[in-house]
C-alpha cells in the first residue's frame, strides 16, 4: 500500500472526528441549564429537556472526550472530559453502596438506582481512559476500588464469568436483565468487562486483573465464539447457550468483538495467546466479510433463525466497528482485500450514514442508506430511537473511537 494511500485516511478521519462529531457533542450535548449533558436530543441537535441522563450515555462521552484530548492535546475536549468524570463522580456514583446508578433525571436525580454489570463496565472503561489524560493517585485508587468492587458483587462465583444485574445493594436479580429474554449471562456484557478489563491493566499491572482479563479471554474462546465463527449471544449461569440465542448472528458484535479480543492479548502481552487470538480474529473477519458486508461496503444488522432470516438495515455504530474491524484484519495479515473493504466501507459511512447537514450520524439507514428519521412503536431495535442524534444508546463513542483507531492505526503503519 502507498503511504500516501494511509495519510489521505488518517486526513479523512481526524477531520470526520474534529469537525463533525466532537463539535455536534460540544454544541449539542451540554446541558448548561441543569449540569452535566442532555439526556436526549433530536436530529437537528434540540434537546429533550425531560428526558432522563443515563449512566452509560454520560460514561461514553467521558472516554470519547478524554481519548480526544489524549490524541489531540486539545483543552476544549479535556474540559469536556472533566465535565462528564464530575457528573459520573458527583450525580452517578452511589456512595452508600458503591458502584453506579443507571440513570438520573433530567435534574440530576437517581430514578434507577439498579446495577447492571455492563454499565458499571463502561464506567471502569471510563475511568482508565481518563486517567491516561489525568494520571492522578486519587483517581487510580478509585478505579483500583471499582474493579474490586466488581469482583466482589458481580464475579459468579460457582461459575466462569459475571452476572448481569443486581439491586442497587447488590442482590442479584432476575428481572431488568439486559438480555432480549433475561438469562442470567451476555456476551455484550462480557465484551465490555473485557475491554474494561484490558484498560485497567493499561495502566495498572496488577497480578489478578492480568489472571481476570486472561480468564475473560478464555471465556469467549471456549463458550462464547461458536463453531461457525460468531459470537453466541445468550446463557445460562454455566455458560450453556440458552434456546433463544440459538440462531442469533450479530454481525457488529462479530466484527468489533475480533479487534478487542486481538487489543486484550496484546495488553497481556502473551504470544502464544496472542497467535491464538489471532486466528480466531481472522476467522470472524472473513466469515463477517461472506455474510455480513453488503456489496456497497455497508455492514447488516444481524440474521436469525440460523440464517434463513436476515435484517439489513445498517445501524450507525455497526459501521464504526466494520471500519476498526477489518483494518485490524489488515494489519494482522497484510491481505489488501481487507483494506480495500475498510475503503469502501468508509465510502458507505460518507454517502449514507453522516448527517453532513446537521452534523453527526444518523442511528439507522436501511439497506439502500436512507436514513430512518422517525420512531414507530413497534421498532424492532428499541435501544436507540431513529429521531435521536443523541440519547441512552446514541453515543459518541463508537464512532468517535474507529476514526481515533484509525489514526492510531495508520500511524502505527507509518513509523
Amino acid at each position: 500500500m502507498k503511504q500516501s494511500d494511509l495519510i489521505k485516511y488518517r486526513t479523512i478521519f481526524e477531520t470526520e472526528v474534529r469537525e463533525n462529531i466532537l463539535p455536534f457533542w460540544i454544541k449539542h450535548g451540554v446541558d448548561q441549564e441543569r449540569g452535566g449533558f442532555h439526556g436526549e436530543v433530536d436530529l437537528a441537535g434540540n434537546p429533550i429537556k425531560t428526558a432522563n441522563k443515563a449512566c452509560v450515555l454520560v460514561t461514553r462521552i467521558l472516554w470519547t472526550f478524554a481519548a480526544a484530548a489524549r490524541v489531540f492535546d486539545d483543552q476544549q475536549y479535556r474540559d469536556l472530559a472533566k465535565r462528564a468524570y464530575d457528573m459520573i463522580n458527583c450525580s452517578f456514583s452511589d456512595r452508600e453502596y458503591g458502584g453506579y446508578y443507571m440513570q438520573l433525571s433530567y435534574d440530576c436525580k437517581p430514578v434507577e438506582d439498579i446495577k447492571h454489570t455492563y454499565s458499571q463496565a463502561f464506567a471502569l472503561y471510563s475511568l482508565c481512559e481518563y486517567y491516561r489524560i489525568e494520571p492522578t493517585d486519587a483517581l487510580l485508587d478509585q478505579i483500583q476500588q471499582v474493579f474490586h468492587l466488581l469482583e466482589e458483587k458481580t464475579k459468579d462465583p460457582n461459575h466462569p464469568g459475571y452476572g448481569e444485574a443486581f439491586t442497587r445493594q447488590w442482590n442479584p436479580i432476575e428481572e431488568n436483565r439486559m438480555a432480549d429474554s433475561n438469562e442470567p449471562k451476555t456476551m455484550n456484557t462480557h465484551l465490555h468487562m473485557l475491554e474494561a478489563y484490558a484498560s485497567v491493566y493499561r495502566i495498572w499491572k496488577n497480578e489478578r486483573v492480568g489472571q481476570r482479563l486472561r480468564e475473560l479471554i478464555d471465556i469467549f474462546l471456549e463458550y462464547i465464539i461458536g463453531e461457525n465463527n460468531h459470537f453466541k449471544m445468550f446463557f445460562h449461569d454455566d455458560f450453556t447457550e440458552s434456546n433463544q440465542s440459538k440462531g442469533i448472528i450479530s454481525f457488529g458484535h462479530d466484527i468489533e468483538g475480533q479487534w478487542l479480543l486481538c487489543e486484550a492479548a496484546e495488553i497481556l502481552g502473551d504470544e502464544p495467546l496472542k497467535e491464538k487470538v489471532k486466528s480466531v480474529a481472522i476467522k470472524m473477519v472473513d466469515t463477517v466479510q461472506r455474510e455480513g458486508v453488503d456489496k456497497d461496503g455497508g455492514l447488516f444488522l444481524e440474521s436469525t433463525r440460523f440464517g434463513s432470516h436476515l435484517r439489513t438495515n445498517k445501524h450507525w455504530w455497526l459501521q464504526a466497528e466494520n471500519l476498526v474491524g477489518f483494518m485490524n484484519a489488515y494489519q494482522l495479515t497484510g491481505d489488501q482485500k481487507y483494506w480495500d473493504i475498510v475503503k469502501l466501507s468508509w465510502k458507505f459511512i460518507d454517502d449514507h450514514v453522516i448527517d453532513h447537514e446537521q452534523g453527526e450520524w444518523y442511528a439507522k439507514v436501511n439497506r439502500l442508506g436512507v436514513p430512518f428519521l422517525t420512531e414507530p412503536p413497534d421498532d424492532p431495535s428499541p435501544y436507540y430511537r431513529n429521531d435521536r442524534k443523541i440519547d441512552a444508546w446514541k453515543c459518541p463513542y463508537h464512532n468517535s473511537r474507529a476514526c481515533l483507531e484509525m489514526i492510531y492505526r495508520i500511524n502505527e503503519m507509518l513509523i
